[in-house]
């Protein structure tokens, strides 16, 4: 089974990665940014992140997978 992840759970480990929030757009999607590269979180109630997602987070924000790992073992 793959990594999955909540929204929230998203939201946390970005904002512990220097990431803040910017704005929130259309209500279903909210902008995290660190002043050099801005994330796009989709929020749907119910929904979890996929690998697929969390992967293209990690690549776009260069956080590498052992630090997430770490971040959700806490």
């Amino acid at each position: 089974m793959g990594l999955t992840m909540k929204p929230r759970e998203m939201i946390n480990f970005l904002t512990a990665n220097g990431y803040t929030f910017v704005r929130a757009k259309n209500g279903s999607h909210h902008i995290y940014s660190n002043g050099a590269v801005t994330v796009p979180v989709p929020i749907h109630e119910g929904r979890e992140f996929d690998e697929k997602f969390i992967r293209l987070v990690l690549h776009e924000t260069g956080i590498s997978k052992s630090e997430l790992l770490t971040f959700l073992k806490r």
